[in-house]
């Protein structure tokens, strides 16, 4: 940049910070007073126009510097890394969530049926049936039987002379009727468990458990349902206040970025990395992944997402050109900006040198 660049550029600057492309021509501004600049007052006057523009040049670095530190503390204090990353897993585990449910409701439904069934059935089958009988053979039924088997034999003799509706014959049947139900009354039952109503009844304690289980089971997935609703609308409520950092991250990386046009590349823009250089790395459409890296003695940084990238030897245009590359696999809008915050080489200026695109074009 030549000193009269210089100066025009703080009296534009002081205007209203407004860019001249370098190498206008315009007059020596000593020549308004019809007097020649002396060496000295043109030194003196480089010397303030620069100082002027690194302090200016400060300025918007703090700035960004303060907007990617409001950033940065909002998503320590709300749990934030990439909102749209935990907000589409969030969705994905809603969905398979769902399914889950559906499915343990399907489950319940039919244990449901199940056990109507069973109850149903159950119900018309007896819980006990005899298992054996047997006849007091001596004593009162002994005799009874022996007197019933004499009243049979007498009741074939009467029936030889007579009809059936003989007195006689009556009275005999009358009486071997009173016989027979003495007889029944005197047998004893032995009784048990019914075998198909003790199978039916396991089922019935078994189809109710797997029930219980099954109701618990949804009942588990809604509330982990209720949880994960939850967060979303927590991520929800906090995406305004986030994109509004994001756009003021942006706009005060431009500004930088910006200005850094204005001011001038010094080291050459055709300077190669070296080890210890340290870099500022920016994204304009993903602010979230901006951060500064020390070029390390191997002649590498580690960056987010792409790991290991080789920089020593290259110019900051080639390292951006690099990047851009390399996140093309991971951003739908690689776009980034690549600076040199300070250089190791001795003499250097700091914070000077750029590569950087305009934002949606590569």
């Amino acid at each position: 940049m030549t000193i009269l660049s210089s100066v025009l550029l703080l009296a534009l600057i002081v205007l209203g910070d407004i860019l001249v492309p370098q190498g206008s021509s315009y007059a020596d501004p000593g020549s308004v007073t019809g007097k020649a600049s002396s060496p000295a007052d043109v030194e003196k006057s480089d010397n303030q126009v620069f100082s002027i523009m690194k302090q200016q040049l400060r300025s918007y670095q703090q700035s960004l510097e303060e907007s990617e530190g409001r950033l940065q503390e909002f998503q320590r204090k709300h749990g934030i890394i990439l909102i749209e990353t935990q907000m589409n897993h969030l969705l994905q585990q809603r969905k398979s969530l769902d399914d889950a449910l559906k499915q343990a409701e399907n489950q319940v439904k039919g244990f449901q049926e199940k056990l109507a069934w069973i109850q149903g059935q159950i119900s018309e089958i007896p819980p006990e049936v005899p298992l054996s009988s047997s006849d007091q053979e001596g004593g009162l039924v002994g005799g009874a039987k022996n007197n019933l088997l004499s009243l049979q034999l007498k009741e074939q003799e009467l029936l030889n002379k007579y009809n059936e509706n003989n007195p006689h014959i009556q009275s005999l049947r009358r009486e071997m009727e009173l016989i027979n139900q003495f007889i029944e009354e005197q047998k004893v039952f032995s009784t048990g468990k019914n075998p198909l109503y003790l199978e039916m009844e396991m089922q019935l304690f078994h189809t109710q458990a797997e029930l219980v289980s099954a109701e618990a089971q949804a009942g588990v997935i809604k509330q982990q349902i209720a949880e994960v609703d939850k967060e979303l609308n927590r991520l929800r409520n906090l995406g305004p206040e986030l994109d509004e950092l994001r756009r003021q991250v942006t706009a005060d990386e431009k500004n930088y970025i910006n200005y850094l046009t204005k001011v001038g590349k010094t080291p050459p823009q055709d300077y190669q990395i070296q080890v210890g250089d340290q870099l500022d790395i920016k994204f304009f459409f993903n602010p979230e992944l901006n951060e500064t890296v020390l070029v390390r003695p191997d002649g590498r940084i580690a960056l987010q997402l792409v790991g290991e990238i080789t920089v020593v030897g290259h110019t900051v245009e080639q390292i951006r050109a690099i990047l851009i590359k390399t996140y093309s696999g991971q951003l739908k809008n690689p776009e980034v900006a690549v600076l040199l915050r300070s250089t190791n080489v001795p003499g250097e200026d700091t914070g000077t040198t750029s590569a950087q695109g305009t934002p949606g074009g590569k």
